[in-house]
């Protein structure tokens, strides 16, 4: 009897107590290994930044083809190469800024917004009808540079969650989200991943073969699977952009025999 737990006793006996003690070290080092079991099995987290409430203005050049660009120019002196910083433009939400930037192609202006930047890449999310002509803008040329065709294994993803927005901004578990930005007029990009015919994580720019954007749904059932694309590889600016023909797309191998596979199951 002398192990029998009464609860409004101030002591538990000395055997029940030592067992309940050896139950909560056990499950406190099992919860910990478990923590860290989930922390490593995660993918780590990336190097994007959207400084959400964090307005900044801006003043340069735009340019409306292939994408809703503006051309800020560098302070110091810079070589002709590297003029100029080139941002994309997105509106708020899952929207390009089309609509945002019409009729002030080639002005220079000044406009308000938040920044979105990744690896490399760098956009402003626009705050809507904050967009104002400075004065006539001088003509700016960017050296358009043709690196000829290459073959570029990698994802494609809408940019302005890969830049920053979304994390992760790739991958399956983001294909509906990347699909809603592509059709609502983010810009498409083709993010490098085998380190071998590029840089792991090198970013591409989706362009047709005239050089413009592309149409809004044509890459919508490539979004998040693993793709080679073949294409002729300009760089604009900081830009790279690479010219496809979107009909020659096709799903690779080993995504078709998992489909195959599932449907037999």
């Amino acid at each position: 009897m002398n192990d029998f737990y009464v609860g409004y006793l101030p002591k538990a006996p000395n055997a029940l107590a030592s067992f309940v003690w050896k139950v909560i070290v056990v499950l406190g080092l099992l919860a910990v290994t478990a923590a860290l079991v989930l922390v490593v099995g995660q993918m780590p987290f990336s190097n994007s930044t959207f400084e959400y409430g964090k307005l900044r203005n801006f003043e340069g050049v735009v340019a409306t083809q292939p994408f809703p660009t503006v051309l800020v120019a560098r302070p110091g002196e810079t070589g002709q190469q590297d003029k100029y910083s080139r941002y994309l433009l997105v509106a708020p939400g899952k929207h390009g800024a089309d609509d945002l930037v019409a009729g002030f192609d080639g002005k220079r202006v000044r406009l308000e917004g938040q920044l979105i930047y990744r690896e490399g890449g760098t956009m402003i999310e626009v705050t809507p009808g904050s967009i104002t002509v400075v004065d006539s803008a001088p003509t700016v040329r960017e050296m358009i540079r043709d690196l000829g065709a290459v073959t570029v294994t990698g994802e494609i993803v809408d940019s302005k969650c890969y830049l920053g927005v979304m994390n992760p901004g790739q991958g399956k578990v983001h294909r509906d989200c990347a699909a809603r930005c592509l059709s609502g007029g983010t810009p498409p990009l083709l993010v490098g991943a085998d380190g071998v015919t590029t840089n792991a994580h090198e970013q591409f720019l989706l362009v047709g073969l005239d050089g413009r954007a592309l149409g809004r749904d044509v890459l919508r059932e490539f979004i998040a699977e693993p793709i080679t694309i073949r294409g002729e590889l300009l760089k604009i600016g900081e830009s790279q952009m690479l010219k496809i023909d979107a009909r020659t797309l096709h799903h690779s191998p080993s995504r078709i025999e998992a489909a195959l596979g599932a449907s037999q199951n």
